[in-house]
């Protein structure tokens, strides 16, 4: 705007003040910033290249945000508890396993996150957030300017507290309630599946990369292991192709990520404050809003049940895991008459009729799904629901299962850096994930366990 203020300005601020306002994510800012370096970028291109497959990459780019895959790696991979051992990991087996281990013990996590992005379109970008999570699901996120967000894992609600990009001088502040969620992927979850989804994608290329360099560093004057590797950068829009991540030796932690496209740093999140383990405030993951205030609500559709009503709920015995990988227990159960459509933008049939297990060790997570595969009105044509989306050309790897509910049937397994690890299936009637912090082998041990239960 020019700046002038004007009757006429003063009249069109507060008719647009009296709209309804979607709701605004914690990494709005970084994710903005993706969407105006595509925006810019699609302007030079042709008008070919403006087809309707092009318009998809488009919004595939606001969803592929450095930023939140960035944040994911902080959150996903910074609960790692204190080391008591005094022994120093000089190999990259050892630090693999430090870091992995180290996942599936950690209660409770609390730090800040800073994230500095500079891109030749867009320019630069920052953000600072505080954040809490517990091995419950449970999670609080804090960012300046009076913008909060509480997520409550049992309950399947999030609640936030957000400020409009467009009036960063403005007081006023937009209260949203969405209700019913999912504990997660492929279905609409949390905040938190954002973020981890996105670049959670580093620590599982961390951990997935084979025999990368590992360097003795001295990072804020502490000892520390430096990790570099690549990784193939998206086709569509080049986020990055190479990591550098510094492991704080005395405490496991991995502190300070570095990203880079062809030699240029592209990205930077650092971790301050971190602390294990440590007890919460009662209400550390309750937002109440203020007496009066207007509140944007929405349900996903979600219900937290007893794994022995589901049937009576959906109609179909659940698929049950009868065997799942150690320390790992049932967290959540929860169930959907409907649900939006899984897959690159939507692609597929509206769900229905949905079950999600959600099973938890630690910090590390993963869900087994089922869903009707036959839906009134729409073909029977099913992609991968867990699908990334435009640009990550990664091909599963196809097996037939050997054993329970699903024997005989052809599974698709992706395990790529960028995505959640996962298996999928089609039986005649359901169609099923298994998708989380699971090697290849656990993967296809759970899909092979499965049962009807009740």
């Amino acid at each position: 705007m020019s700046g002038i203020v004007t009757v006429r300005d003063e009249i069109l601020g507060a008719a647009l003040l009296e709209l309804e306002v979607p709701e605004h994510l914690p990494d709005f800012h970084a994710r903005l910033h993706y969407v105006l370096a595509e925006e810019q970028r699609l302007r030079l291109s042709d008008e070919r290249r403006r087809t309707r497959n092009r318009r998809r990459r488009i919004a595939w780019g606001v969803r592929v945000s450095a930023a939140g895959a960035l944040a994911a790696f902080a959150i996903v991979a910074l609960g790692l508890p204190h080391s008591n051992t005094g022994q120093r990991a000089t190999t990259w087996v050892e630090v693999r396993g430090r870091v992995a281990d180290s996942l599936a013990s950690a209660r409770t996590m609390t730090g800040e996150i800073a994230y500095h992005a500079r891109d030749p379109l867009a320019g630069s970008t920052s953000s600072h957030w505080s954040f809490g999570l517990t091995a419950q699901g449970d999670l609080r996120l804090r960012q300046g300017h009076g913008d909060d967000l509480a997520y409550d894992a049992q309950k399947g609600v999030e609640r936030s507290l957000n400020r409009s990009a467009a009036m960063a001088d403005d007081s006023t502040v937009f209260a949203v309630e969405r209700r019913g969620l999912a504990p997660g992927r492929p279905d609409p979850g949390p905040s938190d599946s954002i973020l981890q989804r996105d670049l959670g994608a580093v620590v599982r290329a961390m951990l997935a990369a084979k025999d990368p360099g590992v360097e003795e560093i001295s990072y804020q004057g502490r000892a520390a292991w430096r990790v570099e590797f690549a990784v193939a950068p998206n086709s569509v829009y080049g986020d990055a192709d190479r990591f550098l991540v510094d492991v704080d030796e005395q405490t496991g932690l991995p502190v300070h990520v570095l990203a880079y496209l062809h030699g240029k740093l592209r990205s930077e999140v650092r971790v301050d404050k971190l602390a294990v383990d440590s007890k919460l405030a009662a209400d550390e993951f309750t937002l109440r809003f203020s007496r009066g205030q207007h509140v944007e609500r929405s349900d996903a559709g979600f219900r937290r049940v007893p794994l022995e009503d589901v049937a009576g709920t959906v109609g179909y015995a659940p698929l049950v895991p009868a065997t799942v990988p150690s320390g790992y227990r049932l967290a959540e159960v929860a169930v959907a008459l409907r649900s939006p459509p899984t897959g690159v933008e939507g692609a597929n049939p509206e769900s229905r009729r949905v079950v999600s297990l959600s099973y938890r060790r630690g910090l590390d997570q993963f869900i087994v799904t089922t869903r009707l595969r036959h839906v009134a009105g729409s073909p029977d044509r099913w992609s991968d629901p867990l699908a990334t989306g435009e640009g990550f050309r990664d091909e599963p790897e196809k097996i037939t299962l050997q054993g329970g509910a699903l024997a005989d049937l052809t599974a698709k397994i992706l395990i790529v850096p960028r995505n959640i690890p996962h298996l999928w299936s089609l039986t005649d009637e359901l169609v099923v994930t298994v998708s989380g912090d699971l090697t290849r082998d656990e993967l296809v041990a759970v899909a092979q366990s499965l049962s009807e239960s009740g």
